[in-house]
């Protein structure tokens, strides 16, 4: 039975992935109007972006109202499964449908598990964020580098000469982790956490303020679009069940991280069922997506015109990161960034440099 004061946390849990603006025209134009509006806030806002950490696992933590202190992944947490030591958590995934256990992951739970436990202190309430590194960290030509999955981060080493705040909490921890929000809110970097134990507890911003230009020409182009085309989109999908839908949609995103380059077409032979590539494709060039040719490129503009724009943020705050540097790749950039937004929480993703290192 779920613990009350939390019932309002699960139920902000139940969608755990933040959303990319451009796939909101999957639901429709008015959605995709949506997520152009909040892509707009935060160019008005760039006080509310965070860094979009590339973290090794979500970590969901904190106190019950008796005091007891619990660590979950999302996944845990999200079923209202708030594991007090790490047996649960081995426990838990004997229960999952590929009964795959981990325990790589469990031993490095257990390294952090009474230094994060040290920096709740007694808050009562969920912390969420990202497991980033386990183990005390040497420096490499003055930096410490960690690399929890696709992206290398490198903080240099704090030095009378040269001090550097970062690297001066990473030194000597054994662990390090990111902490975004404080139950459902955008952590503030100070509420309820302190560094007393032997782990890292970074803030979402690292410290870094952000600003943005207005790309004019991109806004005006992305609101043409939706404005445009999006009757022609909406009466498209309109046609589509959900399955279709999603099959172009993923599409789409496999096309951006260069998981393919094939068209669409060729595309749905080998990842449709028999039957929804009969209804897409057809023969002849009889299906739903031929006779509806047109359609079709209204989703892809509105799709594409959305995402340019947003590449373009992304583009304009990768520099403006301080303090640490991101590699990806052979590229000095990071995963992305996320902002609070009136639709709630929309990540900023360069999918076509972080999303090709990421899946290839």
């Amino acid at each position: 039975m779920k613990l009350n004061f939390i019932d309002t946390l699960f139920e902000g849990a139940t969608n755990i992935r933040i959303p990319h603006p451009e796939d909101a025209v999957f639901d429709g134009s008015a959605d995709a109007k949506k997520y152009l509006d909040a892509l707009l806030e935060i160019i008005k806002n760039p006080n509310k972006i965070t860094i979009k950490w590339d973290g090794g696992i979500a970590l969901y933590f904190g106190r019950k109202p008796n005091g007891e202190f619990f660590c979950s992944d999302k996944y845990m947490y999200g079923k209202g499964k708030l594991a007090t030591d790490v047996n649960q958590w081995i426990e838990h995934d004997k229960t999952k449908r590929s009964g795959t256990l981990r325990p790589d992951l469990y031993n490095k739970l257990k390294l952090i598990w009474m230094g994060l436990e040290q920096s709740v202190g007694q808050t009562k309430g969920v912390f969420m964020g990202d497991l980033m590194h386990t183990g005390k960290l040497k420096p490499v030509d003055g930096m410490f580098r960690f690399k929890p999955t696709t992206v290398e981060y490198r903080v240099p080493v704090s030095t009378n000469a040269k001090p550097n705040t970062l690297g001066a909490l990473i030194a000597g921890k054994l662990g390090i982790v990111v902490v975004h929000k404080f139950n459902e809110i955008p952590w503030d970097g100070v509420t309820g956490l302190t560094n007393s134990g032997n782990i890292a507890i970074i803030a979402p911003t690292a410290g870094n303020k952000f600003t943005l230009n207005t790309p004019t020409q991109l806004v005006r182009a992305a609101e043409t679009a939706v404005t445009q085309l999006g009757p022609a989109a909406d009466k498209f999908l309109s046609g589509l069940d959900n399955v279709a839908k999603g099959l172009i949609k993923t599409y789409m995103n496999k096309k951006i991280t260069q998981q393919t380059q094939e068209d669409v077409y060729t595309w749905l032979q080998q990842n449709a069922s028999g039957k929804q590539h009969k209804l897409l494709v057809g023969d002849n060039q009889g299906g739903y997506l031929h006779r509806n040719a047109a359609g079709l490129n209204a989703v892809f503009s509105i799709w594409n015109a959305v995402y340019r724009l947003k590449e373009n943020l992304c583009q304009q705050l990768d520099p403006q990161v301080k303090g640490f540097e991101q590699w990806t790749g052979n590229q000095q950039s990071g995963e992305g960034f996320v902002c609070d937004t009136s639709v709630g929480l929309v990540k900023l993703v360069n999918r076509g440099l972080f999303g090709v290192e990421h899946f290839n």
